[in-house]
């Protein structure tokens, strides 16, 4: 399932944007999916279903932020896999 997640370039943008450690709104994470709004809802939602990011409702906003430290990390390795060096992610 995670493998599936990781497949849409959208939907790592957004893992890539969280991995400062701070909570986005989803009009901020809209923004670097670079998709319509309502694909990146769907995006979101998906990562939320799969474990990969916590969502917290805070009134009419919802703040998304990595569900786990180890997602970063998995992500940093993973990055070492890219065919252009500077794509990988520094931590």
């Amino acid at each position: 399932m995670v493998a599936s997640l990781l497949a849409d370039s959208s939907r790592v943008r957004i893992l890539y944007k969280l991995l400062d450690g701070k909570a986005y709104s989803a009009s901020e994470l809209t923004n670097v999916a670079g998709t319509a709004a309502s694909t990146a809802s769907s995006h979101l939602s998906k990562l939320v279903a799969g474990g990969l990011l916590h969502v917290e409702p805070q009134g009419r906003h919802r703040y998304y932020s990595l569900a786990q430290p180890e997602i970063a990390h998995f992500l940093h390795w993973a990055s070492t896999f890219t065919a252009e060096p500077s794509a990988a992610v520094s931590m």
